[in-house]
């Protein structure tokens, strides 16, 4: 029975896993990622809860209960360090008396601690090449449904389901590309992602599947085009060009898919004439500059003044950043009460700068992590996706407070599967051929 994806001789847990079919919990947690897109618009789609909060609790109950998974786990420093990140915030939250307040609780879990669990758990939950061409084809399919939506957004608004999507009252960032999300940034950064996956899936999987998956590659491309976003434009050139410096062998399809997009967006334009418009004005605009110099100038002041503590959990956007901000001598303040534009800076001024240290050294470690083993074949492919996907993550959250539950999830996850051989103990599925960072000196 093949696996769909190419693999080395299979180990024994491995030909048992694909007798016995696959887990539920993986499954749970593989349809956490299309399933949160939608997070937030329960209502509009006719559903009573949000299903990836659902999803979400039957897998971790459902690793609960298979010891056999999670205790190949390996306790490692970044692990420490997110312990310590994720406890420092809910300490904050506390303190401020707002930790099950509902904006405050969901920032906490969506920001920080369910993507830090997932970096945790996916080594384990992914274990196996079966589990991980699921993951493969789940974000290809995923990919294709947010870049085909991002491409009629522009084309044939009448055709994007859900409706909502091109409904101007719903979300944010309206006349761009801002898929099921309604914000373009948080398209964007799927898009990204899905995008790295999915050029995996067309290495790895075979007929039909690697054919969708090259498609996906070119609609995530374009839709990221068309989020209008410069911090997507930015982060996704970032994350082309380490994994062009990563894998030599890539720099020439890296080079065919930019002009294969640039050539497909150049007639795009040309057939939809309020596009040309669209993205020269976001191309021009100043005022989401100055919205971020105002905000963070403000952030900066918390710190000073507030240096261990900050202002508490998510208390700058709720009104108590506003005795920081002051009107700058050569730009204007459009907004007053919107999140500051920066992660590092948000967590240093909202919970103190320690817990921010915390954090940012976490968030450093999971993408050096898969970096510390070179291993040939599957794995070295999972880095390659691991590192663009991150560097376009902090690309945004060096330009934004990246609140979006889906794009947090995906890169943390992401990470993970790559990181797996520093991760988990020896056993279950060991990457194959394995290869040392450097190459052993020859015997004399």
């Amino acid at each position: 029975m093949t696996t769909g994806v190419v693999s080395g001789d299979r180990s024994e847990v491995e030909e048992a896993a694909v007798r016995q079919g696959l887990p539920l919990y993986v499954w749970a947690f593989t349809l956490l990622v299309p399933l949160s897109m939608f997070t937030g618009q329960a209502g509009a789609l006719g559903v009573p809860l949000p299903l990836d909060r659902l999803v979400l609790a039957t897998g971790i109950g459902l690793l609960i209960l298979t010891p056999a998974a999670w205790s190949r786990l390996r306790l490692r420093p970044v692990h420490v360090v997110m312990g310590v990140a994720v406890a420092g915030i809910a300490l904050s939250a506390a303190a401020t008396g707002v930790l099950l307040d509902q904006v405050a609780l969901f920032a906490l879990l969506d920001r920080v601690l369910v993507p830090f669990l997932l970096f945790a758990l996916a080594p384990v939950v992914w274990s196996t090449p079966r589990r991980r061409a699921l993951l493969v084809k789940v974000v290809v399919v995923t990919g294709l449904y947010l870049g085909t939506t991002a491409l009629l957004e522009m084309v044939a608004p009448q055709l994007v389901w859900p409706a909502y999507i091109v409904d101007p009252e719903v979300g944010i960032q309206y006349g761009r590309a801002r898929g099921p999300f309604v914000a373009s940034e948080a398209a964007g950064l799927v898009l990204g992602m899905a995008g790295a996956v999915s050029a995996l899936g067309v290495a790895r999987l075979h007929g039909t599947w690697r054919s969708l998956a090259g498609l996906s590659v070119l609609l995530c491309t374009i839709g990221t085009a068309l989020t209008l976003t410069r911090s997507i434009w930015l982060g996704t050139v970032l994350g082309l060009l380490a994994v062009c410096v990563l894998e030599r062998r890539l720099r020439l399809p890296a080079l065919v898919l930019t002009v294969s997009t640039a050539l497909v967006g150049v007639v795009v334009v040309a057939s939809v004439p309020t596009l040309q418009e669209s993205f020269t004005d976001r191309a021009t605009t100043s005022r989401s500059l100055f919205d971020r110099a105002n905000t963070n100038a403000a952030g900066l002041r918390v710190v000073e003044d507030r240096p261990l503590t900050g202002l508490g959990w998510t208390r700058f956007a709720a009104g108590e950043g506003m005795d920081y901000i002051r009107q700058a001598d050569d730009y204007p303040l459009t907004n007053v009460r919107i999140e500051i534009h920066n992660v590092p800076l948000s967590r240093a001024a909202e919970t103190g700068l320690p817990v921010a240290l915390a954090y940012v050294v976490a968030v450093l470690l999971s993408l050096v992590t898969p970096l510390l083993r070179h291993y040939d074949g599957e794995q070295h492919g999972w880095r390659l996706v691991a590192v663009a996907s991150v560097l376009m993550w902090l690309t945004a959250a060096m330009l934004s407070p990246v609140p979006y539950p889906t794009a947090n999830y995906l890169v943390w996850l992401l990470a993970g599967v790559a990181a797996a051989p520093v991760l988990t103990r020896d056993g279950g599925d060991p990457w194959a051929a394995v290869r040392p960072l450097s190459p052993p000196t020859p015997a004399r």
